[in-house]
């Protein structure tokens, strides 16, 4: 049964977001967001959260962007991503269903006295709608400090001459994506495990019974950008030929030159990575036992793995 709710949507889209399970990602698709209105959206959830938004330098100049929102999210440990993209409005619990509104989260768009405004709940989304979001947020760019900096001095800048205003990858000098985040790393604990998943959305059913297993394959599909219904054999031939070229792996294989160490890898990503904060060697401990099953698994007998002497596990060229 589709569900219609009508402004003010504010209590509505809340109530949802405030129902997501502990272990769910709650996510939002928004292009205009004001930051005192997501605040009180967001207030006691404490999920992991994740944003793709719009900062077009004429809508920050304009007042519909708000660069008080990263601020916020990078206080309370929330990705922010930014899209030029972005149109959609969505609010969604961990990817299973999802609210589609017409309401930025801004005054107008959510609060009583706002615009008319309307929502429809959808109660499951498919794969193909999942793998659509997915895709969203990995061709997102990741905003950091640098970003935040660059972006505020140009305001500060401009802010009294809007005549010509800038897309925003013109405004920022780093890459239009977030290669060297931690999220661009693969995430599904094996390869194999990653093409059964794969073979089950091709026959229709869900990745796996394991909602966090399916989460991990969703993520590794939309970041490497595998198209979906592949045979196997070419499924892992388009799986390797984008793992192996996505920017963040090359710079890793330049460094296994001819090996690498455990503990060097994770010191490695820890050092390179562009998440704030900085993940811990700790943390990073499941992300490259991950990278050792790839590497190995879709290096073409390029690559092996051992424990020399008393040493930690090597990965090594052959």
């Amino acid at each position: 049964m589709t569900r219609l709710y009508r402004s003010p949507l504010f209590e509505h889209i809340r109530k949802y977001l405030l129902g997501t399970p502990a272990r769910e990602t709650v996510f939002l698709f928004v292009p205009y967001i004001q930051a005192g209105v997501l605040a009180r959206l967001l207030d006691n959830i404490e999920n992991r959260t994740v944003i793709v938004t719009t900062w077009e330098p004429e809508d920050i100049l304009s007042g519909a962007s708000d660069l008080a929102v990263y601020p916020y999210c990078r206080e309370r440990g929330i990705a922010l991503y930014v899209s030029e993209m972005m149109h959609l409005k969505a609010y969604s619990a961990g990817l299973s269903s999802a609210i589609i509104a017409t309401g930025n989260v801004s005054r107008r768009g959510l609060m009583p006295g706002g615009s008319y405004e309307a929502a429809v709940a959808v109660e499951r989304l498919t794969n193909e709608d999942r793998l659509f979001f997915e895709t969203i947020r990995a061709n997102a760019r990741l905003v950091d400090d640098v970003a935040y900096s660059e972006i505020s001095t140009w305001v500060k800048l401009n802010a009294l001459d809007a005549a010509k205003t800038p897309a925003l990858k013109d405004v920022l000098s780093a890459p239009n994506r977030d290669d060297f985040s931690v999220s661009a790393l693969p995430m599904t604990h094996s390869v194999d495990a990653l093409a059964a998943g794969y073979a089950r959305i091709r026959a229709g059913q869900d990745p796996s019974d394991d909602r966090d297993v399916s989460a991990c394959i969703f993520h590794d599909l939309a970041n490497y950008s595998v198209p979906l219904g592949l045979s196997d054999g070419k499924f892992r031939r388009e799986l390797s030929g984008r793992f192996f070229s996505h920017p963040f792996i090359r710079r890793i294989d330049e460094f296994i030159a001819p090996e690498a160490y455990f503990g060097r890898i994770k010191e490695w990503i820890q050092n390179n990575c562009t998440d704030v904060p900085v993940p811990s060697r700790r943390e990073l401990t499941g992300n490259v036992q991950v990278l050792y099953d790839w590497f190995v698994a879709l290096g073409s007998g390029k690559y092996g793995v051992d424990v020399p002497g008393r040493r930690s596990q090597r990965l090594y060229k052959k």
